[in-house]
């Protein structure tokens, strides 16, 4: 691969770990011929250093980097002052489109400048405008067209420039999805290319490589077939997502870079001391009462809709009773010890909430009003309407008929399998569905067994049953009012935030979500969460907070009467900080693409500050100042005012203190904008694409040369009511919003999605937030004050170790008799706590597991404790799969009972006093105290251990060791069966949550 021209080059420092973990990844991919390199890094990790060293050191050819602004690709040239170059001789590096060097340095917008305004490109994009105007009706024939374009080039040349700019656009972007993008750029960039050719390019290193979906990425994928098929190294810190893109676009970016090769997760950077610390926080807020009224008024409307799809109706093709199939008939012969007997759980996990994700929230507003087709008015894909045709089945009826005849749209199956297999959401769905409202199910149809401590959202399984019952039923009726009735579903669905189209369900805009995500007590949260953080920074904080909009674009006639047009924007937020004595301290101020607020206060300190400031960097500029109530709008006279002046200016207030708290939008407190004193971030924003959320994320991450002990609170204020249906919309938002981000937990481990904030999180619903809200917040701003303890949960310093360790998570529900015993082989006096219940239980399978050679005897067994009562265990030295059976097998001891082969009580002492040792002083009447063991709890014996007799009684050798005295039973008939019966009727089987998650450190 190396070019023998290419000269001797080598870096002088010392790579990170991430680095050399991700040079090692590099250099198999290039021995094995591969040409595409993909790295995931977040900012600061050294992706610069990374792309230099696999220049030099493992391609060892001419280069071209690519960067989306002057400043990054200066910064490419100047870190090559960490290379030598053997023999001696001219720069490594040349940023001159004309000059081209061993490395070049470039813009994205050097290569793929676009050409204008030739004939050819005109003529093309007149044609097209003219076309546009007589398919609009707007025009009658070309003739007229090209009299109303020239018209305007006359009269009103700004918006003839602007229209002829958009169809100039079009037409390339038409050429550039055939592959003619070459043809369509600019003499410039032709020439450039061309020169850069000729150096014989061996390596194409892309930074920032998620800007390449669209235009740029067109042309250097063609560009690249121009350069004879060089390495590509594409960097980024967040790859972009295909939400809003081009599938085309989308599809060449993925072809153009293949799959990641690396992701350098940011703890690893952390860990190496390259980022700062933090921690993930969340404040939970309950709609305001009018809000409230309309989130259960929503509710009301999702039970409407399912009386509706199960309300009897006349000229039904089935009885308007719902006949339950006859029940599953019990096995023929009693089980043996020897037979396995597994149960399945159904994971509702897997059920996916539609109607609940930022696709609800429009990203930003068209360029151009559009005309708007209600999707519910477009005609249906419908069967020809016959005359006094029956109508179809209620929702029961039709669900039971459809999993007994296994009939799947227009498809049946012979076997249950094969029929879960074809659409596995749906079979979930409806036996829950059916078994909710106590209804048999078919003979061949086994049961959903699920665990209740995993209640799924009903919208769940509301929405797959209701999606399948229009398209596969009443759509396809012939007869005209079950069309009508799906109509009318999908009407009232599209009010919930689920369209139903041909082909399945999404989410829409929900006037629902809409009140949640923008609520105003959300903008009230920022108070505590800010007096919180004040109380442990002092003036040394620096906290942004960062909406979606200046004004939010929220208003929908439906939500009119609750939300105005500041609702959840930066505005309302800035506005609640100025009505608080604390947070008015902070001299708040609010910066967007179009405004700057600053409190009234602040404003004779503001004007000194920033008059020298422009005067410092050479700006000419007048600051004006109008009054409004509290604040000031600030407004700048000269031609030097536009955003990018006034936020750097800001920006440079903030650092010094003038102002310890910016108000704004993820546009420009995103991608871009760095602070590096940024200790606090409150995100009220409503985006969760991964790329969106490292963007802003990583705003607070970097390190702080003034402050080496910096820390990073990053909070997330929800809007909750999980009583109703929709009350969780804004949750399964912030769910997401995690489902990538890693952060440390409250007992120091890493951890991927909502757990890491708190344990009570979880993909499907919060636990204890019914009725715990107040306690929930309370342990979190507790920790926004544990800085210290944070960071030292992060073990800086320590190498990170990227293999997952399955884990499990509790918080049992214990019989309140075990608070007054204490365990046998123990001081008098001693109970069980959840963490050394765990311990003991866990001990007890580990030694059991290794007796029986399924894990190594090595494996030690851990327990930790975390907010809300919850407790880990995990192994340490441990393989992936030995950790994974240990964490199953102990929720099968600490779980609730499934039909498990073996059993085994957990017995406490009990003492009673006897008249004798009444008579006696305590420290010996103890000795003549009757003693009983009792049993408070039936436990299952870990299906690892429980295939057989023999394996059973080692596990119970064990569990008498080091949990209690008790026989391990055979719990599938006689009397262990009845002893497993009779505990579940007392309530004497365990319960409590219990979530499996991996975990790294």
């Amino acid at each position: 691969m190396a070019n023998a021209q290419f000269p001797q080059v080598r870096f002088r420092g010392k790579l990170r770990p991430s680095q050399q973990d991700a040079v090692e990844i590099a250099r198999k991919s290039l021995d094995s011929g591969e040409r595409q390199l993909y790295v995931v890094a977040p900012p600061g990790s050294g992706k610069t250093v990374l792309g230099l060293y696999l220049w030099a050191e493992c391609v060892k050819r001419p280069a071209l980097v690519l960067s989306p602004n002057s400043a990054i690709q200066m910064q490419w040239a100047a870190r090559t002052d960490l290379f030598d170059r053997t023999p001696p001789g001219g720069e490594l590096a040349s940023t001159d489109p004309k000059t081209p060097g061993l490395l070049t340095s470039l813009t994205y917008q050097s290569v793929t400048l676009p050409r204008r305004g030739d004939d050819g490109l005109d003529d093309a994009a007149l044609d097209l405008w003219r076309g546009k105007l007589i398919e609009k009706e707007a025009a009658r024939d070309p003739e007229e067209a090209r009299i109303w374009i020239r018209d305007l080039q006359k009269h009103n040349r700004d918006y003839y420039d602007q229209r002829l700019s958009a169809y100039r656009k079009e037409i390339r972007d038409e050429a550039s999805q055939r592959g003619d993008t070459l043809d369509m750029l600019h003499r410039s960039s032709l020439a450039t290319l061309d020169r850069l050719k000729t150096q014989q390019i061996g390596l194409i290193i892309l930074d920032e490589c998620h800007h390449l979906v669209g235009h740029w990425g067109r042309v250097l994928a063609d560009a690249a077939v121009m350069f004879d098929n060089p390495v590509i190294l594409g960097l980024t810190a967040t790859p972009p997502d295909v939400d809003n893109k081009s599938p085309q676009d989308f599809e060449r970016y993925a072809t153009f870079f293949g799959p990641i090769d690396y992701d350098v997760p940011v703890p690893a950077v952390v860990k190496d001391g390259f980022l700062a610390p933090y921690q993930d926080l969340a404040y939970f807020v309950r709609p305001s009462e009018a809000e409230l009224r309309y989130v259960a008024n929503a509710d009301d409307l999702l039970h409407e809709i399912v009386d509706l799809a199960s309300a009897p109706r006349d000229g039904s093709a089935a009885s308007q009773e719902v006949v339950a199939p006859q029940p599953v008939k019990p096995p023929t012969s009693e089980p043996t010890e020897e037979e396995e007997a597994p149960i399945q759980l159904l994971d509702l996990s897997a059920l996916q909430v539609v109607g609940s994700a930022e696709a609800a929230y429009a990203e930003e507003a068209e360029s151009e009003p559009t005309a708007r087709v209600d999707p519910v008015a477009v005609a249906e894909i419908e069967v020809e309407t016959v005359a006094d045709a029956p109508r179809i089945a209620p929702l029961p009826a039709w669900l039971l008929t459809s999993l007994a005849e296994k009939k799947h749209a227009a498809q049946k199956f012979n076997t249950w399998s094969a029929f879960e297999r074809r659409d596995p959401e749906f079979a979930a769905a409806a036996r829950v569905f059916l078994q909710m409202r106590e209804l048999a199910l078919p003979a061949d149809v086994p049961p959903a067994e699920w665990d209740p401590s995993a209640e799924a959202p009903e919208m769940a399984i509301l929405v797959p049953v209701l999606d399948r019952y229009v398209r596969h039923a009443l759509r396809r009726s012939p007869n005209s009012d079950d069309h009508a009735l799906a109509r009318d579903i999908i009407t009232r669905l599209r009010m919930l935030g689920v369209q139903i189209t041909e082909t399945g369900c999404q989410a829409c805009a929900s006037p629902v979500g809409r009140v949640l995500a923008y609520s105003r007590e959300k903008a009230r949260a920022v108070i505590p969460i800010l007096h919180a953080e004040m109380a442990t920074l002092g003036d040394s904080i620096r906290a942004i907070v960062v909406a979606d909009y200046e004004k939010t674009a929220a208003v929908m006639p439906e939500t009119a009467d609750l939300l105005d047009e500041e609702a959840g924007g930066a505005v309302a937020a800035f506005r609640t900080l100025l009505l608080d004595e604390q947070t008015d301290r902070l001299q708040p101020i609010l910066v967007t693409g179009s405004s700057v607020l600053i409190d009234d206060d602040l404003q004779p300190q503001f004007d000194h500050v920033a008059h020298a400031w422009l005067q410092k960097e050479g700006f000419r500029v007048e600051l004006e100042y109008g009054e409004e109530e509290g604040f000031c709008v600030v407004r700048g006279q000269g031609a030097d005012w536009s955003p990018r002046v006034y936020i750097e200016m800001i920006t440079e207030l903030f650092q010094q203190g003038v102002s310890r708290c910016l108000v704004g939008t993820r546009g420009l407190l995103g991608e871009g904008w760095d602070a590096n004193k940024i200790n606090v971030l409150i995100d009220l924003t409503t985006v969760t694409t991964s790329m969106s959320v490292r963007q802003l994320r990583g705003r607070s991450f970097r390190l702080d040369p003034a402050v080496p002990e910096k820390v990073a609170n990053n909070w997330d204020v929800v809007c909750i009511a999980p009583e109703f249906s929709k009350g969780l919309d804004d949750y399964a938002r912030f769910r997401k919003k995690h489902d990538n981000i890693f952060g440390v937990t409250d007992d120091g481990e890493i951890e991927k999605g909502v757990g890491h904030v708190h344990a009570a999180l979880t993909d499907l619903r919060p636990e204890l937030l019914e009725d715990s809200v107040r306690l929930l917040n309370g342990d979190m701003l507790v920790r926004a004050g544990q800085r210290t303890t944070a960071r030292e949960h992060w073990k800086i310093g320590q190498p990170y170790h990227g293999q997952p360790r399955t884990t499990l998570e509790v918080r049992l529900e214990r019989d309140e008799r075990e608070q007054s015993g204490f365990p046998p082989f123990a001081a008098k006096g001693e109970v069980w706590r959840d963490d050394s219940l765990a311990m003991s239980i866990g001990t007890a399978i580990l030694s059991a597991l290794a007796e029986t050679q399924q894990i190594t005897p090595s494996a030690r067994p851990q327990v930790k404790s975390r907010a809300g009562g919850y407790v880990r265990m995990f192994l340490d030295d441990a393989s992936e799969e030995e950790s994974e059976l240990f964490a199953t097998s102990l929720r099968e001891a600490l779980g609730p009972l499934h039909r498990p082969r073996y059993v085994v009580p957990r017995k406490l002492r009990f003492s009673t006093p006897t008249f004798w040792s009444k008579l006696l002083p305590q420290f010996l009447g103890q000795y003549l105290e009757q003693q009983n063991d009792e049993m408070v709890m039936l436990h299952a014996v870990p299906s690892a251990l429980a295939k057989k007799k023999e394996s059973a009684e080692i596990y119970e050798k064990y569990w008498n060791q080091y949990v209690s005295p008790g026989q391990a039973m055979f719990s599938l008939r006689g009397a262990g069966e009845e002893l497993r019966i009779e505990a579940e009727k007392a309530g004497l089987t365990p319960r409590g949550s219990y979530h499996e998650k991996e975990v790294f450190s």
